[in-house]
């Protein structure tokens, strides 16, 4: 099957690591897996343009390599085309990168093990239509993703200082909302100061160990005392939160979120949007087909 790989010139990975070659790095272990790749490097403000190309294509595999930001704009191109959807987990947090199983390495290994991988379907869930692949947030999960915007640091631990400055403003700063929540039937009217879906179920660490479960779950917070939001936050922080008592959580099919508000943030993804009201949240079983990893790697030469 014939591939096109298209590598975000911004990737976290690349300028952190200084790779000035990275197409020619993809391009050479795709050749030694057997697969033979069209690779680009394309700056950002191009990257839509490319994957809206990359959808009338002849290329059966569509590569993005990026973060959870960049492939979801491969989604928004290329969910509901014939294409075969592949990642390189380039970005910052990586969160689909992480669920992918990728073997720790460098470009070369992460480039190599998806070219030797297979093509599996998995769930795909949306917003209002949208597709989404990870996570969808309202309320606390959008006001992180809108201070770390502003908290960005180019210092050593500057991202664990981002992240921690963003969490910390969010907890002091969130403030509860009414929400009418409708879920498989269920009618939830409760106040809130943090929701968050997910595309399949998620664990103590933030990981799915499953993509193709075919359900969605809803996370609620519901705490208004600041010790409440605090607890919530060190819980998730801490990996306890299945644990705890601060945030609850429903596996279900579809779910629908209603407020006064005509419009809210959301944070999907890796980023940040408005959105307006009603949400509708779907869980699509199978819908996209994708390029996985291969689960142990045979040795390569370079």
């Amino acid at each position: 099957m014939t591939c096109l790989v298209l590598l975000n010139a911004r990737a976290g990975t690349l300028l952190s690591g200084g790779i000035s070659n990275a197409a020619d790095i993809v391009r050479d272990a795709f050749e030694k897996a057997g697969r033979q790749a069209e690779v680009h490097l394309v700056e950002p403000a191009q990257m839509d343009e490319r994957l809206q190309t990359a959808a009338h294509s002849s290329h059966e595999i569509v590569v993005v390599g990026g973060g959870d930001g960049t492939f979801s704009h491969a989604l928004q191109a290329l969910a509901k085309t014939d294409k075969v959807l592949g990642l390189l987990p380039l970005g910052t947090m990586n969160l689909l990168g992480r669920d992918l199983q990728f073997p720790q390495g460098d470009l070369f290994t992460l480039a190599s093990a998806l070219a030797l991988g297979e093509i599996r379907k998995l769930d795909l869930a949306t917003v209002n239509g949208r597709p989404f692949h990870t996570l969808c947030g309202l309320g606390y999960f959008s006001r992180v993703a809108r201070e770390r915007e502003q908290t960005r640091f180019s210092i050593p631990l500057g991202r664990l200082l981002s992240v921690t400055m963003s969490i910390w403003r969010s907890v002091t700063k969130s403030g509860r909302i009414r929400y009418m929540i409708e879920a498989d039937g269920q009618r939830i009217d409760t106040d809130a100061y943090a929701i968050l879906v997910t595309n399949n179920r998620i664990g103590n660490d933030w990981r799915r160990t499953r993509l193709d479960e075919g359900i969605l779950e809803l996370h609620l917070m519901r705490h208004s005392h600041l010790a409440g939001r605090a607890r919530a936050g060190f819980e998730l922080i801490s990996g306890r939160w299945r644990d705890g008592e601060a945030i609850e959580s429903f596996a279900t099919h579809e779910i629908t979120i209603s407020s006064a508000r005509s419009r809210v943030w959301l944070a999907v993804d890796g980023e940040l949007r408005r959105a307006k009201m009603p949400l509708s949240l779907k869980i699509e079983k199978d819908a996209l087909r994708m390029l996985m990893p291969a689960p142990r790697l045979t040795e390569l030469e370079r």
